[in-house]
């Protein structure tokens, strides 16, 4: 009796033991499955990624060229330097040896043109125009009115609206400049605002100080006062 009773629980034990290795294979089996459907799926996610780095690759290839920029020069003034000059354009030495071909940096000369990369420099004269520039100046800009505010003058005043250079003030062309610094009659690009000619002066105004003329006496005041502005004198007359 007491044989028969062993017999059959070494018979369960066997079969509990059966049960639960195929128990254990079938759960191994799904997660095996499982994780190389997701192996699969993450591949074909990799491959239409591929496709799609191979396809930006393919139109960066032939990129839609731009129209060059008109080439901007610098004409060199006496006591200048390389580096000052790069300093003025925010660009390096070697850029300015390497497009003008110089070998030697202390070869130059009054007078001499330098091509400035404008796109390094970030100037572009408007219009693409080609233009020399012969002083670069870091201002501060304010803004007047032909009026009494500004100039102390009435409309009936015989001189109101008219200009040191004699000619009628223009909002959009006309500025105050000191004349020791920028010369009467220059043309000037001022970044952010554009080509203006220098035709008038004021008593506050001095050293590389720029008052731009305006109609509207709200708008010059709202205008208030900008610094470190950089200006390019350019060569001749507008």
């Amino acid at each position: 009796m007491l044989h028969s009773s062993i017999f059959r629980l070494a018979i369960c034990f066997i079969l509990i033991v059966t049960l639960g290795a195929a128990a254990e294979r079938s759960a191994y089996a799904y997660h095996t499955s499982a994780d190389l459907a997701e192996t699969a799926m993450t591949s074909q996610e990799w491959d239409a990624i591929l496709q799609r780095d191979a396809e930006a690759e393919a139109r960066t290839e032939s990129p839609v060229l731009k129209p060059a920029s008109s080439p901007v020069f610098y004409k060199v003034r006496s006591g200048d330097t390389l580096y000052r000059i790069s300093r003025s354009f925010g660009i390096p030495v070697q850029t300015l040896l390497a497009v003008n071909g110089i070998n030697d940096p202390g070869s130059l000369q009054a007078g001499q043109q330098l091509q400035i990369p404008s796109e390094q420099a970030g100037l572009e004269l408007p219009g693409g125009q080609e233009g020399i520039i012969r002083q670069v100046l870091t201002s501060t800009l304010t803004a007047y009115t032909a009026g009494v505010e500004s100039t102390g003058k009435k409309p009936s005043h015989p001189e109101y609206g008219i200009t040191y250079s004699g000619s009628k003030a223009e909002e959009g062309r006309t500025i105050a400049v000191d004349p020791t610094v920028i010369p009467m009659g220059s043309t000037v690009f001022i970044d952010g605002i554009g080509i203006r000619k220098a035709e008038d002066i004021g008593s506050a105004i001095r050293g590389s100080r720029i008052d731009l003329f305006m109609d509207d006496v709200k708008q010059a005041r709202e205008f208030g006062v900008k610094k470190n502005v950089k200006v390019y004198v350019l060569e001749g007359k507008a």
